[in-house]
């Protein structure tokens, strides 16, 4: 929820308090304080009781900026405090569960201090709308042309290495910014050249932007000969105190003009504190929007899906082929997916003894390593309507359709992602072109973009956006308005981050990549149990599907209480040989998925389980070197898996048992 700041604060209760030093009261709260239900926008027009008392955790010197004229308290001219989600009139008591926020003002900018994250920092201005929406994983503040994103890390999981940094620095989160050819490969400049060097591992440049702190900034423009892109400079800086192996700050600003030099006052200004109090979110999606553009058969199926008090289930083996109309019938790839489809779907059904109820594939942007090699993929209309056609109500499995903004198979060390050719516009008539082919298929589609962007390993992280997931974002809803506009009246939109976010970050998280109410009907969720444990501890090492699946939905339990979900891909393996032998873990898999159907049939269901209304099982192994990693396929009609029999079973007795 944004911020317009204008309001005074009375000097004489920011000395005494904020920078002079008051009597830290005791924490004497049992529980958490109330909480708002969203950030208000209520503007502070009286000065706040003096009584107020932060309790002097920052001193006048932790807090000062000489350079931007915040030497003394008397240098500011108003402020305000915001505290668990509101700006405050009155605050007295202040406790370590409280997520507190100080903007202070003068007649040229603004320090704004983040005590529960534990930084300060000074902005150029004085009018400037603050975003703390999802302030736990990070805080936007727009003003002029400028959309900065600032967050607070401290997740390094290298901490056991010879050198922590280096690991989470280079091979994480600037793998691909210190990489020339992710720069060549998606028409982007670097501005300036990168003043550290990552190869000298002991040393990483011996950076001395800022005395105390090790810095790394990057000056970038996102090349657009069209001048569609609003906001095509970036300023990134990643700043640490030195030799902090694990905690950093990350600011990642975008604007319509080179920011360089103000970047690095900003830079200057920072100063890292001890953080007190808790970082909390305050999103609350509320109720799903149903698109009122949908045509019937689509409202009614989408009706169907999020009342079923049972799980809607589907099986992925195999990706339909989007192929040009004219090559279907000859084409002997295209034939043979179609036959080994049909062969794949009747085994399961036979040995399940249930019917799909929703039918998944996937495709890709398109192929090709580069912009110059490449070529499209488009909707399988022939084979959806062969293997798929449901509407819920015809005896059909229903279209999961996953459409990927990669042209490669996400394989990002080919350091190349098509999302800036996609903001450039390049796309657009091809989108056309499939939201006509979704509207001419005419049955309900699950339509599943992106899934699992808020990782390392897909094109459209981001990762591979500038550390921007704001980049996503804008895509989705590119290409969401694209099929307004063409009237795809039959697209059920589903936002499917994965449950652990990946690299680890705040910044990444998955709340950061959410397009908006307006822009997604159904949740999707994704959470694997690998299973590739030693034998003999298989049994008390895998994580159960209660597990998983229950911390999927406290996770962002308060943003999307009245959200459906559907599992739209997910498995447990059976032990690959890659890690051991083959099939080892084979009795634990059939358990993992006895339990889960112990959960589904239950009489009392938990609310997480009640707000899973479809699953997909992914048939499918993972493979490194010839060798199974993920060994997550439990049956194949080709033979190969008569040893998970149980686990055949263990789904046939589910089944079975469905109330």
């Amino acid at each position: 929820m944004k911020k317009m700041v204008a309001i005074m604060l009375g000097v004489m209760m920011l000395s005494s308090c904020y920078l002079g030093g008051c009597k830290d009261p005791q924490d004497d709260t049992p529980d958490d304080p109330d909480q708002p239900s969203g950030v208000t926008d209520e503007v502070l027009t009286d000065r706040p009781s003096i009584e107020y008392a932060y309790g002097g955790v920052y001193t006048k010197n932790e807090l000062s900026d000489g350079a931007n004229g915040f030497s003394s308290a008397d240098d500011i001219t108003g402020g305000r405090y915001f505290v668990n989600g509101s700006y405050q009139k009155e605050f007295t008591n202040y406790t370590t569960r409280q997520d507190i926020k100080l903007e202070l003002y003068n007649e040229t900018g603004a320090r704004m201090v983040n005590v529960s994250a534990g930084m300060a920092f000074t902005l150029p201005a004085t009018e400037i709308d603050v975003d703390y929406t999802i302030a736990k994983y990070r805080t936007q503040y727009a003003y002029d042309d400028v959309i900065l994103t600032v967050s607070s890390e401290s997740s390094n999981p290298y901490t056991s290495l010879a050198d922590p940094w280096y690991t989470y620095g280079s091979e994480w989160l600037m793998c691909h910014l210190i990489n020339e050819d992710y720069y060549a490969n998606n028409n982007l400049t670097l501005l300036k050249e990168l003043d550290f060097d990552f190869t000298v591992t002991s040393s990483h440049g011996n950076l001395t932007v800022k005395p105390g702190y090790d810095v790394y900034t990057f000056a970038i423009r996102i090349e657009d000969e069209d001048n569609v892109i609003e906001r095509p400079y970036y300023n990134i800086a990643v700043i640490r105190e030195a030799n902090d192996v694990k905690t950093f700050a990350l600011f990642v600003m975008k604007s319509k003009s080179d920011r360089s030099e103000e970047m690095d006052a900003i830079v200057q200004s920072f100063a890292r504190l001890s953080a007190k109090g808790l970082q909390r979110n305050y999103f609350d999606a509320g109720e799903p929007t149903i698109n009122e553009n949908w045509n019937e058969s689509t409202k009614k199926y989408y009706e169907l899906l999020t009342s079923s008090k049972t799980v809607n289930w589907g099986v992925f083996s195999w990706s339909m082929p989007g192929l040009e109309e004219q090559l279907e019938e000859t084409n002997s790839y295209y034939q043979y997916i179609l036959e080994q489809s049909r062969l794949m779907q009747t085994s399961i059904e036979d040995a399940w003894g249930y019917e799909f109820d929703i039918y998944p594939t996937y495709t890709h942007i398109g192929s090709g390593t580069n912009y110059q090699n490449y070529s499209a993929h488009h909707f399988p209309s022939k084979m959806a309507e062969e293997l798929a056609g449901g509407d819920g109500f015809n005896g059909k499995p229903v279209l999961q359709f996953t459409y990927q903004f990669t042209l490669n198979n996400n394989i990002v060390s080919a350091e190349t992602t098509p999302m800036f050719e996609v903001l450039r516009g390049k796309y657009d008539e091809q989108f056309r072109r499939l939201a006509r082919d979704i509207k001419n298929y005419e049955k309900p589609v699950l339509f599943r973009l992106n899934n699992e962007m808020n990782t390392d390993w897909t094109s459209y992280s981001g990762m591979m956006t500038l550390l921007d997931p704001d980049i996503f974002i804008m895509t989705w809803q590119r290409l969401y308005n694209i099929f307004e506009e063409e009237g795809v009246d039959n697209a059920i939109w589903i936002w499917n981050p994965i449950a652990t976010s990946c690299p680890y970050s705040s910044w990444g998280e998955d709340l950061c990549f959410f397009p908006g109410k307006d822009y997604v009907q159904l949740l999707g969720g994704t959470s694997y149990e690998m299973n590739n444990y030693d034998a003999a501890a298989a049994a008390t090492s895998v994580v159960s599907f209660e597990s998983h699946y229950s911390s999927l939905y406290e996770k962002n339990e308060e943003a999307f209480s009245q959200w459906k979900l559907i599992i739209s891909e997910f498995a447990c393996g059976s032990g690959g040989d890659y890690s051991g032998v083959l099939g080892r873990n084979g009795a634990v898999q059939a358990k993992w998925v006895a339990d889960m159907f112990t959960l589904f049939n239950a009489e009392e269901k938990p609310a997480w389980v009640s707000q899973i209304v479809g699953a997909v099982w992914f048939n499918c192994n993972d493979s490194i070197g010839g060798k199974v990693s993920n060994r997550l396929r439990f049956i194949d009609p080709n033979g190969g898996y008569e040893d998970l029999a149980a686990t055949v079973e263990a789904f046939r007795q589910g089944f079975a048992n469905r109330k």
